[in-house]
């Protein structure tokens, strides 16, 4: 994981900076016991209750290379990380400058990670694997719904998975999740939007789409003085 974290220029992140790491699971699949092992007591316990062979491997998988990559980050043993989550779900890093989120859809995974009070990502499988369209009152605003509707048919798809991708790194930032109606708040590119009522100790936060894959799309949220997002592909 170190070797490809350099093939992919990996460094931790300046403080106007946010490092965005892409990988396929399946490219890693031969290492998920021994990726089993850089887990803490309580990844280890939920990773058991996958019923599924290949989600298991994917979920180990992407929970050891986040440890790896802030393990990196802070000068620690991935194994020593403090690597913690709220009641909410929220990820965090006791006594570290950083913040950090994680993201997967199906075997492909996403990590973010800056200097900053926090930070969302979001990736998705492309094509969607959901009539996103049909989802539209749940989760688009009235404006964003006007905007989409307007575009060709082939538009208006990408539109939508890369507008959802935008609305949950946002929501993850915030740490509200599904506590907030989607169609309440607005994820309009590079404008920053202020955190709902329940999340107001959270500083407002630009959401972004980063360059996409073949078959993935992905964004993430950071305060405004995160100007800059690094994107690096594991090959």
């Amino acid at each position: 994981m170190a070797d490809a974290l350099r093939q992919a220029d990996f460094a931790t992140p300046r403080a106007d900076q946010a490092s965005v790491l892409v990988f396929d699971a399946r490219d890693m699949a031969a290492h998920a016991i021994e990726a089993t092992t850089l887990l803490d007591r309580r990844e280890r316990s939920r990773a058991v209750r996958f019923r599924f062979r290949r989600d298991r491997d994917t979920y180990i998988l992407a929970h050891a290379a986040w440890r790896v990559v802030l393990g990196a980050c802070l000068d620690a043993d991935p194994r020593d990380v403090p690597l913690a989550t709220t009641m909410d779900g929220q990820p965090r890093l006791a006594g570290a400058a950083l913040s950090t989120s994680l993201s997967h859809s199906g075997d492909l995974v996403a990590i973010a990670l800056c200097p900053a009070a926090t930070v969302g990502v979001d990736i998705e499988q492309w094509p969607a694997r959901i009539d996103l369209e049909a989802l539209m009152p749940v989760f688009c605003t009235h404006e964003e719904s006007a905007e989409v509707s307007a575009l060709d048919i082939p538009r208006r798809t990408r539109a939508l998975l890369e507008l959802w991708t935008r609305k949950e790194a946002l929501l993850k930032a915030f740490g509200v999740g599904l506590l907030t109606d989607p169609a309440t708040m607005g994820a309009p590119p590079n404008l920053a939007v202020m955190p709902p009522a329940s999340a107001l100790h959270y500083p407002p936060c630009q959401t972004r789409n980063v360059r996409a894959g073949p078959d993935w799309v992905a964004a993430v949220a950071a305060p405004s003085a995160i100007r800059d997002i690094r994107l690096h592909v594991l090959r």
